[in-house]
């Protein structure tokens, strides 16, 4: 174990074997194909970091399952619960630490992280540069390399300015599922939901270092083909699964895709599955899309244009597969056999706004920047962080493109992290500042002949 950052450099020797120790648990979303307990045990890796480096614990735990018994969380999430109740809940649990003492939200900074990552795991490497080394592996940029690097600033501030103790508490929140379309329906979501929030709520998801207060959100329409199968003897006796989600695929992009994005919304044409074998016809199947969407009005009327359009592609198809046998019987049942559900929607988007806070994370260095304007306004478990009173910012060192996120190239520089850290501290100070500006003034004692009046 190497030694622990200094309040100048935060981000010492020590704390990168802890973000090593984290990364090489490979703490892949269930929704990604990964063991659910192997978050649990990566929470307890960065549980045991934060308590040595003074943290003290607020919570470690999950969400009742009735907690995701709700039409608004996706239903994968839904179908783990109901298989598993208390063993997936159990598996998947929130590890939330502090700094300072325990206040009211105003006088409260939260610092949110996820645990979880995309698939697959990928080993975390360390490369040695002439210019800076350079971090690999899966959570470098996204996103337990932030958060850690986070952990470090925090610590960092309250031991250069052990005042900021009676001022002001700053929570850094380590939390499941925001990987695999699961939207922290079960961790930021119910830690919101518990009263866990803050005058000032960053997510440290890597934006280039520019503050994000607004965030998307996505539904996923599924379209399924639930017919016969049939073998390459007879492959007009089948429903061919492949032919009509095929055609689903390339008939949504030419006619959605372009309303969507005219719209500002981003729809993507995702994973196509029927079979694998090459001598048969498959009558089942799904295509699964994503969209978007900056504000719910949009998504409803993305929602109902998708409705239409399936209309017309039964039609357009019919008329292209006139006369051929291999999709007569497709063409036939059509209605009966090709269907449209949702895996999600109806989720929240953030959009807010606080100039007391933007000039308080500019200070640290954390220049706003408008996501939506320009497109690059992505989505995270943000969306359920806003209300009245808080401030919520998304905020972190590297970017999502630039940095190989959800690619076998995922990647953070070790200055990146420093420079973060360093940042993170600055802006706790300057938090506990503004809280001590703030601060309610106790009412002035009554003078005596005023008390005398009043008797």
């Amino acid at each position: 174990m190497g030694e622990r950052g200094t309040a100048d450099e935060p981000f010492g020797p020590a704390e990168l074997d802890w973000l090593l120790d984290l990364m090489a648990v490979p703490s892949v979303s269930p929704f990604e194909g990964g063991k659910a307990e192997l978050t649990r045990d990566a929470q307890q890796v960065f549980l045991d970091g934060a308590l040595a480096r003074g943290f003290g614990q607020v919570l470690y735990a999950g969400p009742p399952a009735a907690f995701l018994d709700r039409p608004d969380v996706p239903v994968p999430v839904r179908e783990r619960v109901a298989a598993d109740p208390e063993g997936f809940v159990a598996a998947q649990p929130s590890a939330v630490v502090r700094m300072g003492r325990p206040t009211g939200p105003e006088n409260r900074l939260i610092v949110n992280f996820h645990v979880d990552t995309v698939g697959p795991h990928i080993d975390p490497r360390v490369e040695r540069r002439v210019g800076g080394d350079v971090l690999y592996g899966r959570g470098a940029v996204d996103d337990k390399g932030p958060g850690i690097a986070a952990a470090a600033g925090i610590a960092a501030a309250f031991a250069a300015e052990p005042w900021l103790a009676d001022r002001i508490e700053v929570q850094l929140a380590s939390v499941p599922g925001e990987e695999g379309g699961a939207m922290g329906t079960y961790g930021t979501r119910w830690l919101v939901d518990s009263g866990l929030v803050g005058r000032l709520m960053l997510f440290a998801e890597p934006t280039g270092g520019r503050v994000m207060d607004a965030c998307t959100a996505a539904m996923t329409p599924r379209l399924r083909v639930g017919g016969d199968d049939s073998t390459d003897d007879h492959p007009d006796g089948g429903h061919n699964a492949t032919v009509a989600l095929g055609f689903l695929a390339d008939f949504l992009t030419r006619r959605l895709g372009p309303r969507a994005a005219a719209s500002g919304a981003k729809l993507c044409v995702a994973g196509l599955h029927t079979g694998d074998a090459h001598n048969r016809v498959y009558g089942s199947g799904e295509l699964r899309m994503n969209i978007a969407y900056q504000d719910l009005g949009q998504a409803l009327r993305l929602e109902g244009e998708l409705e239409a359009l399936l209309a017309q592609a039964r039609d357009e198809f019919a008329a292209a597969h006139a006369g051929n046998p291999l999709t007569a019987r497709l063409v036939a049942d059509w209605d009966r056999v090709v269907g449209l559900d949702w895996l999600k929607r109806g989720l929240p988007v953030l959009a807010n706004r606080d100039r007391p806070m933007e000039a308080l994370l500019a200070g640290a260095g954390f220049a706003r920047h408008d996501g939506l304007a320009d497109g690059s306004a992505f989505t995270c478990d943000a969306i359920w962080a806003g209300g009245p009173g808080r401030y919520v910012a998304v905020c972190g060192p590297g970017g999502l493109d630039t940095h190989g996120a959800h690619t076998p190239g995922e990647y953070l520089e070790l200055n990146e992290l420093a420079h973060y850290a360093r940042q993170i501290k600055d802006l706790v100070v300057r938090f506990g500042n503004h809280a001590a500006a703030h601060a309610e003034l106790p009412e002035p004692p009554i003078a005596a002949e005023a008390q005398e009046a009043q008797r």
